[in-house]
């Protein structure tokens, strides 16, 4: 056993992935669309494994689903910024993907969500508390010091003793009883349910990403479809129609 912490975590985070995806499978399903953890790779050939992947018919995914576990507010930089990086590439490379969302599970703190929220991605939490008393009633002792190898040790050894229905009972603590789940329910149910031919009338706001022949890229943000319209207009008279020049 080289990091009974690091299994304890994988353990926990596979739980409640696991739960996530079920959770929405039925209301998922019973429209006509799959849902499963799956890799996807972006237009530079990057692999990201997403571990809830909602696709419709042609197996083109509409909505992304991240859980992410984080003990230490140590790794929120690397971690959050993996989320922002990896939602940001794979909506540019399929534009089918109408939605991202992170679960943020753990101890997270407000800046980094802030950051995600800023890439576009709808954030729900999981306090780590949560986590921590849901196990603690099973018997497994999950809020240990930075450093404490006796503990991790002792609670894995716990975890891997419990039946399949207490697992599933820590699941439901988690993720159903704190409301988790309806939240999600309900805005993948708003996502799903739209109807594609009434977007334009819900725009809230508009942003282009320009990129110049020196490689500048300059992001800019429009209230509305005709501002964007008219800035992207008066974009004709700034290239030269000879692209030499």
């Amino acid at each position: 056993m080289a990091n009974p912490a690091a299994a304890l975590g994988q353990a926990v985070g596979n739980l409640i992935e696991e739960s996530i995806r079920e959770g929405l499978r039925s209301m998922v399903e019973e429209r006509g669309y799959t849902i499963e953890a799956k890799s996807l790779e972006n237009g530079s050939g990057n692999s990201y494994q997403i571990d809830c992947v909602i696709a419709d018919t042609e197996d083109r995914p509409v909505i992304i689903v991240d859980p992410k576990y984080i003990r230490y507010t140590k790794h929120n930089r690397d971690k959050g910024s993996w989320l922002c990086t990896a939602h940001y590439n794979l909506r540019k490379t399929f534009p089918s993907i109408r939605k991202s969302i992170a679960i943020l599970t753990g101890r997270w703190s407000a800046p980094s969500i802030a950051l995600i929220r800023s890439f576009g991605v709808e954030v729900h939490r999981v306090a780590f508390a949560t986590i921590a008393d849901a196990l603690q009633r099973r018997g497994v002792e999950f809020d240990w010091e930075e450093g404490d190898s006796d503990t991790p040790a002792a609670s894995w050894e716990r975890f891997q003793d419990l039946t399949n229905e207490q697992l599933a009972s820590i699941a439901d603590d988690i993720v159903q009883t704190t409301g988790l789940i309806a939240e999600l329910r309900q805005s993948v149910t708003n996502t799903l349910d739209t109807d594609l031919t009434a977007i334009q009338r819900r725009v809230a706001s508009i942003e282009v990403l320009l990129k110049t022949t020196h490689d500048e890229f300059i992001l800019r943000s429009y209230g509305s479809v005709h501002e964007a319209m008219q800035a992207l207009l008066n974009l004709l008279e700034d290239r030269p129609i000879d692209e030499s020049v």
